[in-house]
């Protein structure tokens, strides 16, 4: 079947050499009036959309906040796209997040954009040298949420989540700092972790009101379990069964990702810390909730958080 988005995609590998990196576009080399104001509106956008992972950006120093903010924005305006009421129709949401993306790619080459949020998230790019691909890689999984509604099974699934969470491990990883390359791998694999217990916690959500099910179609048949099965919101023993593996599944990434943070600089290292531990609290609520994700979203106090916190930041991560 032809992508959606390869109807109007252009393919990097036809743009000259130096329009395909961030490192060789040309730099925005100063926090000048325009990116500043454009920073203040990404850190504004964290704080809204992302209660979790905005209590995690303030235990990073301030350079490096203001980047993750920046990444954090990149990524939540073209998922606001896709998945705002008003773009369902999939025809017109593909085109207004092309028109993005090709604002993008505008603002990269020339390293200017008339935009604030553009201009920060330009500057962020390529201050840190993060690869064109890398968003690309992004924007592509945006497209495919308007392209498909379920996955057949993991590797599709995790095909998608390199796209939608891998590659932000990969920008969080190259503005923190690593003492060595082996810590992408376990970046990329942290990615996957914080976005499985995303889709885990959101199950209704994402059914009810997107009609996406991020949940592989053949592990819930093997539990006897279908699609509409989730979009009924049937909460029995073969959802809680199903819901077990998954979360086994996720807290065995979480552990695989692990040694991945200490190859971490140490200037970010107890941020993502934080991150990891906050994040993984979340397969707990579930648990705590009888794994019935349909009676209402788990949250963690913020009181649990700072405690979690606390032992984060001297290496207790359980």
């Amino acid at each position: 079947m032809r992508h959606l988005y390869e109807k109007v995609l252009i393919d990097p590998h036809a743009l000259a050499p130096e329009e395909r990196s961030a490192k060789n576009s040309p730099r925005v080399n100063e926090r000048n009036e325009i990116v500043e104001s454009g920073l203040n509106q990404c850190r504004e956008i964290t704080k809204k959309y992302g209660t979790s992972y905005y209590f995690a950006t303030q235990f990073f120093p301030g350079e490096i906040r203001d980047a993750i903010y920046a990444v954090y924005a990149f990524a939540r305006i073209p998922d606001e796209i896709v998945d705002d009421p008003k773009n369902k129709d999939d025809e017109l949401a593909v085109l207004r997040l092309e028109d993005w993306r090709r604002g993008w790619l505008r603002a990269m080459r020339s390293g200017r954009s008339d935009d604030p949020v553009m201009a920060a998230i330009v500057f962020i790019f390529q201050k840190y040298e993060i690869p064109i691909s890398e968003g690309e890689a992004f924007l592509r999984s945006m497209f495919m949420d308007k392209e498909r509604s379920s996955y057949a099974n993991y590797s599709e699934l995790e095909e998608y989540m390199y796209g939608s969470a891998g590659v932000i491990g990969l920008m969080v990883t190259r503005i923190v700092g690593y003492y060595s390359e082996d810590a992408f791998p376990y970046a990329k694999k942290l990615g996957y972790a914080f976005q499985l217990t995303n889709f885990l916690r959101d199950i209704k959500e994402d059914a009810n009101d997107l009609g996406r099910v991020y949940m592989p179609v053949d592990e819930l048949a093997a539990s006897g379990l279908s699609v509409d099965d989730i979009n009924s919101g049937i909460c029995d023993d073969r959802f809680i069964a199903f819901m077990k593996t998954q979360i086994a599944r996720n807290r065995e990434i979480y552990r695989e990702a692990l040694p991945g943070i200490d190859l971490l600089k140490w200037r970010g290292r107890f941020a993502v810390r934080i991150s990891y531990v906050l994040y993984k609290e979340i397969l707990r609520e579930i648990e705590k909730a009888d794994h019935n994700v349909f009676a209402g979203r788990v949250r963690t106090s913020f009181s649990r958080k700072i405690w979690l916190s606390l032992r984060a930041l001297v290496g207790i991560y359980d």
